[in-house]
């Protein structure tokens, strides 16, 4: 099976083999056709993870406790 990995201090994306996932007890496997990969999304989660931690708290409040 393919997976997309990125390195989210770089931003840097491979395409790796990874095992498939295994059949749990009481668990649902689903077979995926297509998949989607939103490059608006993983832009902000590259961006998200090159901040530091107190930027981090300053760009979600809604998060911080």
């Amino acid at each position: 099976m393919k997976q997309v990995i990125q390195n989210y201090k770089s931003g840097q994306m491979a395409v790796r083999e990874s095992p498939a996932p295994q059949l749990q007890p009481k668990g649902v496997l689903v077979r995926t056709s297509y998949s989607l990969i939103s490059a608006g999304t993983e832009r902000s989660m590259v961006e998200m993870a090159r901040k530091s931690l107190i930027e981090k708290a300053r760009s979600r409040p809604d998060l911080v406790r």
